[in-house]
Order: C-alpha cells, then structure tokens, then sequence
C-alpha cells in the first residue's frame, strides 16, 4: 500500500503540472483573441491542433455559462482560469489528511471528471480536432481522481480499525 505522505506528493505534482498546462491554455486563448495569426505550439498538424478548442465557444465557462449569465458575465471565464483554480485549490487541500478536507478533494476531483468527460465530448463530437493540451488535462484529472480516492479509502480503512481496535 502507498503511503500517504506519497500520494499527497503525487496529487500536488498533478496538480503544479495541471496549472503549468492550464495556465499555457489560458496563454493560448488569449493570444488568439489579441491576434488571429497566433500560432501556438500545440497547433502540431492538420488534424491535432488546439486552437479550434480555444476559440470554440465551449473554451469559456464550458460554453454553458455564457447561456445562464450572458457572453460578458464575469463567471464566464475561460476554462484554463477555471483549471487554474482547481488546481490550486488540489494542491491546497492535499496537506490535509483530514477526512472532511479529503471528503471535499474527492467531490472536487469527481467534478472535475464529470467535466473533462463533457469536455472531451464536445472536443470529439463539436469541435472535431485532436488537442494535445486538452487530453493532458484530462489524464491530469482521471490520475488526480485516482489518487484522491486511494488517500480517501485509506483514511476510511485507518479510522475503520481505529475504530474496531477501541471495541476490543
């Protein structure tokens, strides 16, 4: 079994590498608002390019937000800030061994999933374009996902002997 001290170091390079990778997305969309003939590396062939990702309406508030609050709402950020502020917000809460903290990452990680799966639909279904930068964050989350939970059933089975040691 990892130790626990090992999977918080895990989750926190995930989560330095995920904002390096999130803040280079946020880079990528702003440069090609401020000039169309920006070409970022990631733009790599025909058919494995991020640009298309960045400047599709789903590259800001996940292309839902803008339908709730309007285009021009101040929560319709783009989602490199959104996966900026993740994670932070990951790394901040894996120096907790706390089971509430941990409760809390793990929803955290779950939601995040659940929108790199809608994202990853949109990028295959919509958008129509292989990003590089994209399929990084979404292995980012999916092995995020898989730690926080392995540090959370630890926990659990910690406190369930702890707890079965005291009856004896």
């Amino acid at each position: 079994m990892v130790q626990l001290g090992t999977i918080n170091m895990i989750i926190k390079a995930y989560a330095l590498i995920g904002f390096c990778v999130s803040a280079y997305a946020l880079y990528v969309e702003i440069s090609l608002e401020n000039d169309p003939d920006f070409e970022p590396l990631c733009d790599l062939r025909k058919y494995v390019k991020c640009s298309p990702a960045f400047i599709s309406p789903y590259a800001k508030g996940f292309g839902i937000v803008r339908y709730i609050f309007g285009e021009n709402s101040a929560f319709n950020v783009p989602n490199g800030l959104t996966g900026m502020l993740f994670y932070v917000l990951s790394f901040i809460l894996s120096c907790s061994d706390r089971h509430k903290i941990v409760n809390v990452h793990y929803y955290l990680a779950i939601m995040s999933n659940v929108s790199t799966f809608y994202l990853a639909s949109v990028l295959v279904f919509i958008v129509r374009e292989l990003c590089l930068v994209c399929l990084t964050t979404y292995f980012i989350n999916a092995i995020s996902l898989l730690c926080v939970s392995s540090k959370r059933r630890q926990l659990l089975s910690l406190s369930t002997d702890h707890k079965s040691c005291k009856a004896d």
